[in-house]
């Protein structure tokens, strides 16, 4: 796997500096915020050369082997293959009938609603838990209501969702559950993959994620039945005639993709032991300094890493996250505030979640609050280091402020 190196300018002192910088960024160039793991071009140009030869882009053997293969890496029966994790969530509540009310948190990115609205259901935004920045089992039970049908859960940043106590509420109430994986291919509970949870699990291969196939999306089930409808679905719900059995769209995975996904599967174990090596130098680095708190992911937990997120709490740390969001850029570091604002204070979703009345306090301070340092599988030990540091450095330059209650963390 190769690693990506950025250039540290020579800036003595960090501990002397004074935000904002007056001296040279500490990177010469711009360090992103993500980096896709791409398999080496000349094994993927080979099977594309096939495909091209053969006239075999869409439909063809490449997309099912991926399925299989992917399926036997997740440790589930079935993968199905489709043209984006939102169209996988669209299809899957789509054919499992779902009506009425879906519990689905705040604190995660829009498309995971948007799937329930384009099929006609009513999202019921909940809170998060304040530590893992996941749905948070309690508020969620707290919302069932009568026309409730569904949870879909998000494991979000890469960090599993509480599956068994979220699973264990389904069951007590009658409910399907689904996960949004879009950001966990890779993701573990108890030394198991996160698909063995719920109906089913959607996973995203856009370039930020563990893999990549440039788009697309998985569909991971244990449901044989379902996946066999998926696979209908996903190419108009038509079946082996020209004559529809159901209500399907364009979903289809190209073969190009699916010969990049293919390529891209076993460097996925590596890509997340080096993100979660990455991540614990950051934790390890950023520990001590009194105002900002990580994710927490512990034990029997494994997270795929797919983002590397910090929460500031502005009157203890001296700066706030938007003002720290401007220093690291200064330095010719990206980052990335995720998600801000939530769903639930979005013009889209507004007006549905306030005739609910519900409060979200953790979601709002969390949001308001959070941002995401660079992370992928091909970022140099010493960036990470550099970071981390820099973060200090600037953290004690800017000492403790006056407290402000609009910084407030909940």
């Amino acid at each position: 796997m190769s690693s990506l190196s950025f250039p540290i300018q020579q800036t003595p002192n960090f501990a002397a500096l004074t935000p904002p910088h007056t001296v040279a960024p500490l990177f010469a160039e711009k360090v992103p915020l993500a980096s896709p793991t791409l398999p080496p071009v000349d094994a993927v140009l080979v099977e594309i050369r096939r495909l091209l030869e053969q006239s075999q882009l869409t439909n063809g053997e490449t997309v099912r082997h991926f399925e299989e293969e992917a399926a036997d890496y997740l440790g589930v029966p079935e993968c199905v293959a489709v043209s984006s994790c939102t169209s996988g969530l669209m299809l899957v509540e789509r054919l499992m009938g779902l009506s009425g009310e879906v519990i689905v948190p705040s604190f995660t990115f829009f498309a995971t609603a948007h799937s329930l609205l384009w099929n006609g259901l009513e999202p019921v935004l909940v809170d998060c838990d304040p530590h893992t920045f996941n749905l948070d089992p309690q508020r969620v039970e707290d919302a069932i209501g009568t026309h409730t049908s569904a949870i879909l859960g998000v494991h979000i940043f890469g960090c599993p969702a509480a599956v068994k106590e979220l699973e264990e509420i389904a069951g007590r109430h009658g409910l399907r559950v689904i996960y949004d994986g879009a950001h966990a291919f890779g993701s573990e509970v108890d030394g198991t993959s996160v698909a063995c949870w719920g109906d089913a699990t959607v996973y995203s291969l856009t370039p930020t994620k563990p893999l990549v196939a440039g788009e697309g999306g998985l569909i991971a089930t244990r449901d044989r039945e379902l996946a066999r409808r998926l696979r209908q679905a996903r190419n108009y719900g038509k079946g082996d005639d020209y004559d529809c059995r159901l209500l399907g769209l364009n979903a289809r995975m190209t073969e190009i993709q699916a010969a990049l996904g293919r390529a891209g599967l076993p460097l996925v174990e590596e890509g997340v032991r080096r993100r979660n090596e990455l991540a614990s130098i950051y934790e390890e680095r950023l520990a001590g300094l009194a105002g900002l708190r990580m994710q927490a992911v512990g034990a029997p937990l494994r997270s795929s890493r797919k983002d590397f997120p910090v929460v500031i709490d502005a009157p203890s740390l001296g700066f706030t996250r938007d003002e720290l969001e401007g220093f690291l850029g200064a330095d010719n570091i990206e980052t990335r505030r995720y998600f801000d604002p939530p769903l639930h204070r979005q013009q889209l979703y507004s007006a549905r979640h306030a005739s609910q009345g519900r409060d979200l306090p953790a979601t709002d301070a969390i949001s308001a609050n959070v941002l995401c340092l660079p992370l992928f599988a091909g970022l140099k030990t010493e960036i990470v280091e550099a970071i981390a540091d820099r973060i200090h450095a600037i953290g004690r330059s800017a000492g403790p402020q006056p407290y402000r209650e609009k910084d407030r963390l909940g």
